[in-house]
This record gives structure tokens, sequence and C-alpha cells, in this order.
């Protein structure tokens, strides 16, 4: 099947690492840097941009911007270079045709602003300021969203070595600075952060920001519009960068040379998930009640309406994270035990799932294409696993995985009107079901499932989790915790001990608790090292593990490998 693909050429594999736009005119456009765009159209794209993309990372102080806005001095005015840099963010979901280099081609929009904002920067090199990380941070954005993810990449690198210079990562608290100076340099900072982590997890990279040389305290002022909202954007936004600071112990701890090298030495990777896979059930269990989401179970035909879009993404961005951690421990085919005592093909699967039910909330809804560009990369991830339980034994399993496989391109495919990257993910998902020789052409949830039953193993189920905020689901029997193991678990021998954000609701309808605190890690699942982590005195092997080759990221040299060594290999 791989021979066929269309990205096959002289025997190897050719992702295009340039873009999909190649017979469009790459040439530099004839623009007028210091040129804005007449007033409605500049507000219509600030409109967007407040609405759908700030909530999820607040980079900017937005009252003391949109004063400046209206000021009559012009040097107090927001740089161009932002502003420019805010509007080809913007024009990725505007239908205005004049945010488009071309009009009658969509995946122009936002060119000009671009290629104003390109000029512009060029003059702020030896003058950095605080706008100039923050044109920075939004233009590699922009730029990972426009498949040119190698200048993304440089430009959120400039972005943190700026910070560093300008000493963002220092408590300012006590300098001589106004309140909203402090509070914008604190919001930069963490924004970059954030960024730094997901985008190395993107990119397959190191992260850049280490956590042993930052003070600087949790930005805290509550815009004036979003007082009154649960939650608050800055609510959400400090649990994102919480879950931010797991992700980064996980690269560092399981994708980083030492941190791999590390693992491997261990007789049992116990140790290392425990600890790690503790910190994301406490995240869980201690979100405030206004940030807490149970996404609806679509594949048993549950609804209800999906909590603002950055709440989303954060639990998008945890499952992901939960899949990063245990991906690695997944076992092989021909693995017939493994030495952890963590069910990690389940785990990812229930994950997985979990990020499919979103997305198809988000889209039922009509806000998916809004979403910012780094939550392809969660979505990317879940079709990976769903690729990988496409190749199951179990032919229920499997097919289930096919619908999901299905149903995941067909949201990256409408997100593609948004974020052009879009369409590279779903090429590679359809290379690596290729390679797998799985065939997803007339797989949809019309087809009668009793022609692919038979006597194996009951196919996992996807699990409820009740949670505060949540419509209550009908009361029904309780499931047992077998039904929900995934048959790769089951043929390996997987012992099965899942962690309390899997089992803590699993025999109640409903979470009869005022605050997730009170919930203790320790009430479901016991992980004694004495006591669990037992081995059989053989080394851990990651070797043999489904994903010991597979590319963490979706970085277009490394799948071009990828799939060129297993082509080679067959």
């Amino acid at each position: 099947m791989l021979q066929g693909s269309k990205n096959f050429q002289n025997g190897a594999f050719h992702f295009n690492s340039r873009g999909y736009r190649s017979g469009i005119s790459q040439c530099s456009l004839d623009v007028d840097p210091f040129e804005l765009p007449p007033p409605d159209l500049s507000e219509h794209l600030l409109e967007l941009y407040f609405t759908h993309f700030y909530p999820l990372l607040p980079l900017i102080h937005k009252k003391s911007f949109l004063a400046s806005l209206k000021s009559e001095d012009v040097n107090k005015r927001p740089p161009r270079l932002l502003l420019n840099a805010i509007y080809a963010v913007a024009s990725r979901i505007s239908s205005d045709i004049r945010v488009r280099a071309n009009p009658d081609v969509r995946d122009t929009a936002g060119d000009i602003f671009l290629e104003r904002a390109r000029i512009l920067l060029d003059q702020e090199w030896d003058d950095y300021k605080l706008s100039t990380v923050q044109s920075l941070i939004l233009l590699s954005s922009h730029q990972n969203g426009a498949l040119k993810n190698i200048r993304g990449w440089l430009y959120s690198g400039l972005a943190f070595r700026m910070c560093q210079n300008l000493g963002l990562n220092r408590n300012c608290d006590s300098w001589n600075l106004s309140d909203s100076e402090k509070e914008e340099r604190k919001r930069v900072f963490y924004c970059s952060f954030v960024i730094d982590r997901l985008s190395c997890a993107m990119h397959g990279r190191a992260p850049m920001i280490d956590e042993r040389d930052y003070d600087t305290p949790y930005p805290s002022e509550v815009d004036e519009d979003d007082k009154q909202n649960k939650p608050t954007i800055m609510d959400n936004f400090h649990q994102l960068i919480k879950l931010c600071e797991i992700l980064g112990d996980i690269l560092c701890q399981l994708y980083m040379v030492k941190g791999r090298r590390h693992v491997s030495a261990l007789a049992s990777p116990d140790s290392v998930i425990s600890k790690l896979d503790r910190a994301l059930n406490s995240w869980m269990s201690k979100l405030p009640p206004s940030i807490q989401y149970r996404p609806p179970n679509t594949k048993m035909a549950e609804k209800s309406p999906p909590p603002k879009l950055e709440v989303c993404q954060t639990h998008m961005l945890f499952y992901t994270t939960l899949i990063l951690l245990h991906r690695p421990f997944i076992p092989g085919p021909l693995q017939k035990r493994t030495s952890s005592v963590f069910p990690s093909a389940s785990i990812c699967t229930f994950a997985a799932n979990k990020i499919l039910d979103i997305v198809e909330c988000l889209m039922a809804d009509g806000r998916l294409k809004n979403i910012n560009n780094y939550t392809l990369y969660t979505m990317f991830t879940a079709g990976i696993i769903f690729i990988n339980d496409a190749s199951s034994n179990d032919p229920e399993f499997a097919f289930e995985a096919k619908l999901s496989v299905n149903k995941i391109i067909k949201a990256m495919d409408e997100v593609e009107t948004t974020w052009i990257t879009s369409a590279r993910h779903c090429n590679i998902l359809g290379e690596l079901a290729g390679l797998r020789d799985i065939n997803l052409e007339n797989v949809d949830e019309g087809f009668d499932r009793q022609t692919i039953k038979n006597q194996s193993i009951q196919p996992s189920k996807a699990l409820s989790i009740a949670v505060p905020n949540s419509p209550l689901l009908q009361q029904t029997e309780a499931p047992s915790l077998e039904e929900f193991r995934n048959p790769i678990d089951a043929q390996c021998a997987t012992e099965q001990r899942f962690p309390e954000y899997l089992t803590q609701y699993a025999n109640s309808s409903s979470f009869q608790s005022d605050s997730p605190s009170s919930q203790s890690i320790q009430n479901t699942v016991d992980y004694n090292m004495n006591n669990t982590f037992t081995t059989n005195g053989q080394s851990f092997n990651p070797i043999g593990t489904a994903f010991w080759d597979v590319p963490m990221s979706f970085d277009i040299d490394q799948w071009n490998s990828y799939f060129n060594n297993q082509n080679y290999s067959k």
C-alpha cells in the first residue's frame, strides 16, 4: 500500500516540508509595512482575536492595549508589528476576503499582514521590547498552522531568548513598574512557557525554558469584561500553566536522550510512570469546579454542550499529555508480557476517545474551526493511537478504531479551512494506515457490526466519568473494570490497575463532593512502590514496545525517515 502513495517517489518518502502551496507564487508581496487595514476591518480582526485566540493564551494586557488603540498620541498606540501579528492570526478564521492576498484563494488569508510584520520585525532585532516577544509568539503560531513549521519553531525560539534578555523570567513585583506593566510581563513569560512546552512536544525537541531559572509569579489580573464569567480566562490559564509544567517533566524524563536512557536502564519503568501519572491525577482532581469537564460519550450517543473553547482545549491537552506518558509503554505485537503494571494501551485508548468526544462536540457546535493551531497536535496524537488500535487482532475493537480514525480525519479536514497544516497531519495518518495495511474505506457506523463479531475478547467499552457541572447520566448498572481492557493489554497479561481518573467514578453516576481537591489520589489506586512494582528480574526493553521508533511529533523530516525505514524493512 505504501508504494502506491503520492508521497512515495524514487524509492523514498517525501512529505512536502515547504507546504501545500507550491502552485502559488511564493515571492514576497509588495506591501507598505506601515499601512494599516480600514478601521472596520481592524475592529473585526481584533474582535476575532480576543474572542477565539486570546482566552487560551492571554498574551496581552487587554485593558491597556484597548486604551492605547484610542489614544490620540500616535506614539502611545500599539506597535504596528504587534497589530499585524494579531491581524495575521485572526485572519485565519475571518470570512472577509479583504484579509486575503489573493481574494480567490482562502489559504492566503493573513499573508498581507504577515509580510508587513516580517518587514517590521527586521527593524527590531537590535532594539526589541516586550511587544516584540508578543509579536514573535503570535507569528510562530501563525506559521506553525500555515505549514511553515521551521519558521514557526525559530520565531518561538527567538521569543524565548528575548524573554531571558528582558528578564521576564524574574519576579518583578518589587520593581519600579506600573501594575499593568508587571502584569503584562507575567503574561508574556507564561504564554512563552506554555508555547515552549507545546511546540517542543509538536516538534519533538527539548524544552528551552528551564524551570530552575525562573521565579515569576503567575499573572493574576482578571480583565474587566471577564470578572463575571465562570471560569475566568485567568482561571483556565493557571491550570494550563500547571499542566504544561507536567508536560515538560514527561518530555524530559521519557523523550529526551538521557531520560530515555535512564528509563531503559531500569528493571521496570513503573517508578517513573507512577510519579508522572500521579502528578496528572492530582492536576485533574484539583481542578476548580468551573473548569472541570466530563466529555459526553459520543459513541453511546450522549450529548451535552461543550464549555468554553479554552476549557475544551485545556482538557484535550490533558488527555494528550496522558497519552505521551503511557504511549512509550504500549506492548508491541511480539511482546507476550510487559514489565509495567500499568495498562498503557487501555489508558491511551481511553484518552484518545476523550479527545475525539470533545472534538465531535465542538464540531457539532460549529466551534472546531476556531481552535488554536497547537490543538491540532492533540487531534493528531489521538489519531496515532486509533491507528495502532486498528491493527488489533480483535475484529470488533479494530473496527471501532477504524471508525475513530475516520472521524478524527474528518474533523481535521474541517480544521484545514483555518490551519492548512491539518492537511499534512491527515496525510501522515493515511500513510501510517497504509503502512499497517489498514483499510479505512467502507467503514462507517451504519455497517452491520454483527458481521465482524466473533468469539474473541470482548472489545473495550468507552468509560464514562461523571464530574461536577456535567449532566447527570441515566442510572445504569456499573460495569466491571474488566470490560474496559484494551485487547493489547489483555494479550500481554498487563495487570489491570486503572488510575483514579479512570476508576474514580466508575461505580457511580454522579459526583458528590464540593471540591475536587477533597478526593485523595490514593483513594482508588495504591501506588505502593514495595508492593506494586514487582518485576521478573528482567530489565525494561523499550525496543519491543509498539511506539519505540514512531515519532512523537509531526516533524516532517522525522516522519519521512520513519516511513522510509519501514519501507526498506518490508
